[in-house]
């Protein structure tokens, strides 16, 4: 199966924001919350837009004009009701206008929570609402600088390295994206190529985060075979995400998956290498009927006949093995989870796949 998140950060990041090491990726990630300044529950009421030399402008209790960036922008036509495809087209004078008159109507119901960028200027980089929750890109960057030093490293391409060769790191102002392997320790895949070829496995690990609202931190562990130049990822499975919202108790949320990321991380080759061979080599039932009822009856999955059929559908026999395996159809449910359209179904069934993968039939 293919991953394709690093694919589309290397398709849309400009060379300014890619790095070769974590290092540098943290010290990045330093450096924008080093001139960054908060401002929290700052009520609507007390905040205005103002057209200065032909640009829209947040002016706030102290007459102090801050710029805004393409993103907080778009917050702060959201937060005003305005659709900001349709404020953008209009002249700053109108745009104020529109902006305005929509923050008057809020009142005095609710709050935001800005982010100002102040290093010689005044930017506002976020407009969040007042349940929001930061988590700065630097916090995730540290974990993976934890990782480093446990024999982690950037993950960078194994094949077509003419499309690329740099590593999968990249982080902004806006957000960050981190894809790490344990480049010289690796699984022998349990099912062979059509060649008659054992392909060897990576662990990996991907982070992301945005520091502005512009997403949920998340986490992804996996294995795969290999990523190309152009940062697909080839072979992926034993897929599990993990996300949380920045709002209420995530930071608390986040550290219980993250234990679950290290416990991931520090396990050893031989110790994953038994699980995959055992989960090949395991039987959940001889039919696909007697399949679907023996996991639609594993009540703890949660997972409803639909979605155990879909996944065992999903299976590729010349890839993942014979589907009515334990391996098979957790290839299959990986696969099957990655086209669901709404994350949190996505998740459940990565999740249930990984339960199966430790469960004894």
């Amino acid at each position: 199966m293919e991953l394709f998140h690093a694919h589309k950060q290397w398709a849309t990041r400009p060379a300014d924001e890619q790095f070769e090491t974590v290092q540098e990726m943290h010290d990045a990630a330093k450096a924008y919350a080093a001139t960054a300044r908060e401002a929290n529950d700052v009520p609507y009421s007390t905040l205005r837009a103002e057209a200065h030399n032909g640009e829209v402008v947040l002016i706030g209790k102290k007459n102090i004009p801050a710029k805004l960036t393409h993103w907080s922008f778009g917050q702060l036509s959201q937060r005003a009701e305005a659709p900001a495809s349709y404020i953008r087209t209009l002249p700053a004078t109108l745009a104020v206008q529109n902006i305005n008159h929509g923050l008057k109507q809020k009142n005095d119901n609710g709050a935001a929570n800005l982010l100002f960028h102040q290093n010689g200027e005044t930017i506002c980089r976020a407009i969040t609402g007042d349940r929001y929750e930061r988590i700065w890109n630097y916090e995730v960057t540290g974990r993976m600088l934890d990782l480093v030093t446990k024999g982690w490293e950037p993950a960078r391409p194994d094949i077509r390295k003419s499309l690329g060769d740099h590593a999968a790191l990249y982080v902004s102002d806006h957000d960050m994206f981190g894809f790490l392997r344990m480049k010289n320790r690796t699984i022998q895949q349990p099912i062979r190529s059509r060649e008659g070829d054992q392909m060897p496995m990576y662990k990996g690990l991907i982070y992301g985060n945005s520091e502005v609202g512009a997403g949920s931190i998340w986490a992804m562990s996996f294995l795969y075979n290999e990523m190309c130049g152009n940062h697909i990822i080839w072979g992926a499975s034993g897929v599990v995400e993990f996300r949380a919202k920045h709002v209420g108790t995530v930071r608390e949320r986040t550290q219980a998956w993250a234990a679950q990321l290290v416990e991931y991380a520090g396990n050893s080759m031989a110790h994953d290498e038994y699980r995959i061979k055992r989960a090949a080599s395991t039987t959940i039932a001889v039919t696909k009927d007697e399949l679907l009822d023996t996991l639609f009856g594993k009540r703890s999955l949660g997972l409803s006949r639909k979605v155990i059929e879909a996944s065992y559908d999903a299976c590729i026999p010349e890839q993942d093995g014979d589907p009515c395996t334990v391996w098979g159809w957790v290839q299959g449910a990986t696969r099957y989870s990655q086209s669901i359209k709404y994350m949190d179904e996505r998740i459940r069934v990565d999740r249930a796949a990984a339960k199966v993968l430790d469960m004894d039939f």
